[in-house]
């Protein structure tokens, strides 16, 4: 467990707490130095679990679960008394971070504010590199469409937008004074500011989800005209095939008519009973095939 402890001050100033806050690298170091500190005890595994954030108050504590989106350590784990502050997070804020705003930090409830300000203006730059992310897999799927590309990817889509108006609701909370651990009214610009950028955050990812829509209709539209060619084709291939068999139909019946071993076929014996069979076939034939060619079936 890290203990992040502020430059001391001199001459007659206020003299500083001695440290910040408690960073804790996993959730049982963070329950124990809770437990050691106020002797308070939490249920965090079934916290965890939740897939949504998670705010505990009352006057001597504030407990805050923010959630992420798909990294790897999605939880952010806060604690704050009167006194201490306590953090479980990858976000914990730098000591340089803190020093900007050392005119707060002796205030009463200045620590957990400024602590709780960084963790979040954090987690929103993770929430941009995970909506860069995202985008990059719509430019993925522009250029190569695939179904279950584009499902997984609108659900990743959906997901990510339930958890960025979860990250708003929660910025609004803070700003609105709900608990009193965290004093907004000190650095109320820096809180307008967190929340127009979740707001252009959220604006962001609902045009990027109805890109995304489109991308599948325009999909299914390149598709079905594909479709729809394949059997216009398939219909001239038909039509064709058909034309041709009803020219070879009257050839083919004459042939198997000749073909045929009867006792009596007076027309065996008169000579120019095979030439005129011959010139009516042709004759059938080419006005067959002008028909067909006329109404555009060959």
């Amino acid at each position: 467990m890290n203990e992040l402890t502020p430059p001391q001050t001199t001459g007659g100033d206020k003299p500083e707490p001695k440290t910040l806050f408690q960073s804790c690298p996993d959730v049982d170091s963070f329950s124990q130095a809770i437990k050691s500190s106020t002797g308070l005890t939490f249920d965090l595994v079934s916290l965890l679990d939740l897939n949504t954030d998670f705010i505990q108050a009352s006057d001597k504590y504030l407990l805050l679960n923010i959630k992420e989106h798909d990294s790897e350590k999605p939880d952010n784990l806060l604690f704050f008394t009167n006194e201490e502050v306590y953090v479980c997070s990858r976000n914990a804020p730098s000591p340089a971070a803190v020093k900007a705003f050392e005119d707060v930090i002796l205030k009463p409830f200045g620590k957990s504010t400024i602590i709780s300000f960084l963790v979040i203006n954090q987690i929103l730059s993770n929430h941009k590199q995970q909506l860069e992310t995202l985008i990059r897999g719509i430019r993925k799927l522009e250029d190569n469409f695939d179904l279950d590309g584009y499902r997984a990817l609108s659900l990743g889509f959906e997901r990510f937008s339930d958890r960025l108006e979860e990250f708003h609701d929660l910025i609004i909370g803070l700003q609105e004074r709900r608990y009193k651990q965290v004093e907004t009214q000190y650095i109320v610009f820096d809180y307008r500011v967190l929340i127009a950028e979740s707001q252009s955050l959220q604006a962001r990812c609902r045009r990027r989800l109805s890109t995304l829509k489109d991308l599948r209709q325009d999909h299914e539209m390149k598709s079905t005209e594909e479709l729809n060619r394949k059997i216009v084709n398939l219909n001239d291939v038909l039509k064709k095939l058909t034309s041709i068999t009803v020219i070879l139909m009257l050839p083919t019946l004459i042939a198997s008519h000749f073909g045929m071993n009867f006792q009596f076929m007076p027309e065996l014996r008169i000579w120019w009973v095979y030439p005129a069979v011959i010139a009516a076939q042709v004759i059938i034939m080419g006005v067959f095939f002008f028909v067909f060619r006329k109404i555009g079936w060959l």
